[in-house]
């Protein structure tokens, strides 16, 4: 399972209409929010920037956990640990795997949350 439900259900308070839509509209920004850091996230491994590259897994990581994004704040979090032992090269690798399991991870929210 790559989506913690519990944790995405207790964004909402019960099945009011207003707080479903609400919780569809934020899943909605988070698809955009996350295809963005994916960016960044690229972009600095390319480029070998490991301050804003640090920064980025940080920021991605509150937002992995907010959302229950399980595999994805896992991954994260496993990257900036590397990254803060000075392990470039398995930082990257981590970040490498990041756009398949954000593939994977918005698989599993469509027939909850469909695009």
């Amino acid at each position: 399972m790559l989506v913690d439900w519990s944790r995405l259900d207790s964004l909402k308070q019960g099945d009011d209409e207003d707080d479903i839509i609400w919780l569809e509209e934020m899943v909605r920004s988070l698809r955009k929010n996350m295809n963005s850091r994916l960016e960044n996230i690229k972009s600095f491994t390319e480029e070998k920037k490991s301050v804003e590259l640090q920064a980025e897994l940080h920021q991605t990581k509150g937002v992995a956990a907010n959302f229950g994004l399980a595999a994805v704040q896992k991954n994260v979090t496993e990257a900036e640990l590397k990254l803060k032992e000075g392990n470039l090269e398995a930082c990257l690798a981590l970040c490498q795997e990041l756009p398949s399991l954000w593939e994977q991870t918005k698989k599993e929210l469509a027939p909850k949350f469909p695009e």
